[in-house]
């Protein structure tokens, strides 16, 4: 298990690394679970505007555009066909299809601390001392970035739940490209496999730590 670099509240690399819980970041990530995670929130996030109409609800098409029989041509009862221009569609997308998808609740948790794992192993996971701004300044969020070496990335910080600028935080970083912040409690797949590094606070860590101790491997599993 690699352990990530320790920032301090500027960004700067302290020359320090943080001790993860081993017993929990140490196991294997179930990257299946990964893969299904993100598949449910991308379809959860799905929208489904896509609408094509049916002759049915094609406007027009009231009259017999000719007689049945005698004019040498097709039969045909209405110009809202879909063999005509105009016409309704056939077998088009509709916007009454339900994509959501549904995961039970173990296996979602298990995608999260999954995905911290993931990152972390591939040394992607920094942990920073505390993350506080004076003001909602854009620049100083830049500013911790860049001091961190990780400008031009995709950057995504967590901070813990309890965190009373968590919203200054988020509105700092708003105008940031590449730039977000997240709570402990806002913790997706998506966002911690589409960052190209993550910082978490100290206090966050404990946080998750404590809220994924039950997927703790026991000691003596460690040990062996």
């Amino acid at each position: 298990m690699s352990k990530p670099v320790l920032l301090d509240k500027n960004g700067k690399n302290t020359g320090k690394s943080h001790d993860l819980d081993s017993a929990l970041f140490g196991q294997e990530p179930n990257t299946h679970l990964l893969y299904l995670s993100k598949v449910l929130q991308e379809a959860n996030q799905r929208q489904g505007n896509a609408h094509t109409k049916t002759r049915t609800e094609v406007r027009g098409g009231g009259a017999k555009p000719w007689k049945q029989k005698g004019t040498g041509r097709a039969r045909a009862g209405s110009n809202r066909s879909p063999l005509w221009r105009g016409g309704g569609i056939m077998h088009g997308p509709r916007n009454n299809v339900n994509w959501s998808k549904k995961m039970n609740k173990k296996d979602k948790a298990l995608s999260l601390i999954s995905g911290l794992i993931f990152v972390n192993n591939e040394s992607r996971l920094s942990i920073m001392e505390e993350l506080n701004l004076e003001e909602a300044k854009t620049k100083h969020v830049a500013t911790i970035i860049a001091e961190a070496g990780f400008a031009g990335k995709n950057v995504l910080f967590i901070v813990n739940s309890a965190n009373a600028q968590l919203a200054l935080l988020k509105r700092a970083s708003k105008n940031l490209v590449g730039a977000k912040v997240i709570s402990t409690e806002e913790l997706n797949t998506k966002d911690i496999l589409k960052a190209d590094q993550v910082i978490a606070t100290v206090a966050a860590v404990s946080e998750i730590e404590e809220r994924f101790e039950a997927f703790a491997k026991k000691e003596e599993e460690v040990a062996a």
